[in-house]
């Protein structure tokens, strides 16, 4: 899966096992994998008794490729991921995230953003400052970008899209870098084939669209069903998008639609996105106070088909499927031999949960405003920086501050984990943003046996030790 990385200058120390080994019998023979390191293979029996029990391993044969598998090491395998995290911080990744505006032609219940929606969009001048500021990273060395539109409903503002896709490789291309992958994460409604032919040639390659319903209701729900039992307007524009975009499908799993998902996953399959699909267990981090929608009368704004109250809060509990039902859910929905691969990839080991860690994410909204991470968009008090000034305020240099010296493993529920590799921590958002100290775990704290269980049962691994 991913190649040992072993320091060749560290000083020799105890052979021990590592504490993230799995195992799972086959036949006579047993499958190994490490999460550290991410290598699976297939074990003699003599092998795993002997990396499963506590006695001493003098007699354990082949201790090279074990320890180059890392089903045994020497030092400290907390200091090894550590050295894994922190060297992904330095690397020549910008990983932007554009919200022209937060605006959106739905009002999911479950959305985080709808406290703080408004109608305006991304002015000329906070595009031009925008350029700047990816001009500006892309010349300090971050020179691989990708970029993902966002929203609200980036399509309510398509002809920015359209405008600055371009604008953007052409000045990440002069500073010397270039502009590796764009994507577009939409709700489909305004993805019509005049759409996506444009999209195409702006630039934009791909499109995230997400479903969280069997029946489409406007504005409300995103279905894949109309009311007649047809393909509902999301669908139909992915049917004819699929020609000029990669199309990645996200089913939203809450504890209202929890019973449907299985249905939504058989309907997609029956028009051909059988492999396009992933699920999404929505979050909620707790109580937030809304930001007051600003009023303006410029000529850069949309209407808003819902308005939240300022005064709005957001109810933890009451959308979430809980973390172990969640996880049983994907097991029904993936537990089949021909998605055997997506099990595999839940067992590639991170670097970090995702790029709000490493320095590399930029989340830039149409009013300007800079964060770090995606659940930040359009909050102006968890923004670090403005695209329009080039010095940041105290509080946005506390945030910041925050984000970069943020650690999972100096959590001890995080460090003694036997899934960290996996997962480094989970979403950083509560811990940073929210000073939680013991958020939930993801998924695969409750699914790392079974996903062993299925690679070791399905893949043709050739024997190893």
């Amino acid at each position: 899966m991913i190649a040992a990385q072993i320091d060749a200058n560290s000083p020799p120390s105890k052979l021990v096992r590592s504490r993230y080994n799995y195992f799972v019998q086959r036949g006579d023979r047993w499958i190994g994998y490490n999460a550290r390191i991410g290598s699976i293979a297939v074990l003699a029996q003599d092998v795993v008794e002997l990396l499963r029990d506590n006695g001493e391993l003098s007699d354990i044969r082949g201790v090279d490729e074990l320890v180059q598998l890392g089903f045994l090491h020497y030092g400290d395998e907390l200091d090894q991921i550590f050295k894994v995290y922190n060297d992904a911080r330095d690397n020549t990744v910008l990983h932007l995230t554009i919200a022209p505006s937060l605006a959106c032609n739905f009002a999911c219940s479950y959305c985080y953003q709808n406290p703080y929606r408004n109608a305006r969009l991304m002015s000329d001048s906070i595009r031009q400052a925008t350029l700047r500021f990816i001009e500006a990273r892309v010349i300090e060395g971050r020179r691989n970008v990708v970029l993902d539109w966002y929203g609200g409903e980036p399509l309510l503002a398509k002809q920015v899209v359209f405008e600055m896709t371009p604008a953007i490789r052409d000045v990440v291309v002069t500073a010397g870098g270039v502009l590796e992958r764009v994507e577009i994460i939409t709700n489909g409604s305004l993805l019509d084939l005049d759409t996506a032919v444009r999209l195409r040639a702006a630039g934009v390659g791909s499109a995230q669209v997400s479903f969280d319903a069997l029946q489409y209701v406007e504005g409300q729900k995103r279905g894949v069903f109309d009311e007649n039992g047809e393909a509902s307007p999301i669908l139909a524009n992915l049917l004819t998008a699929k020609t000029h975009l990669e199309l990645n499908l996200r089913i939203n799993v809450s504890e209202q639609n929890k019973d449907e998902v299985p249905a939504i996953v058989d309907a997609l399959e029956s028009y051909g996105f059988g492999r396009n699909f992933y699920l999404a267990r929505i979050d909620e981090f707790g109580n937030e106070d809304a930001q007051s929608p600003q009023s303006s009368t410029s000529p850069n704004e949309l209407p808003v088909l819902q308005q939240v109250s300022p005064n709005g809060k957001r109810s933890p509990g009451r959308q979430e499927l809980s973390r172990v039902k969640y996880a049983e859910l994907e097991r029904r929905v993936f537990g089949r031999p021909e998605l055997v691969q997506w099990w595999v990839q839940k067992l590639h080991p991170k670097q970090h949960f995702c790029s709000a860690t490493t320095g590399a994410m930029f989340v830039i909204d149409a009013d300007g405003d800079i964060s770090r991470c995606w659940e930040s968009a359009g909050v102006k008090s968890q923004s670090i920086g403005n695209v329009l000034s080039e010095c940041q305020s105290s509080d946005g240099e506390a945030i910041e501050s925050k984000w970069k010296s943020y650690n999972p493993l100096a959590y001890s529920a995080c460090a003694g984990c036997r899934v960290l590799p996996l997962c480094m921590g989970g979403c950083s958002y509560p811990r940073v943003i929210l000073d939680a100290q013991n958020p939930e775990c993801t998924a695969i704290r409750n699914q790392i046996q079974f996903c062993v269980d299925e690679v070791g049962k399905r893949l043709n691994i050739p024997a190893q030790v």
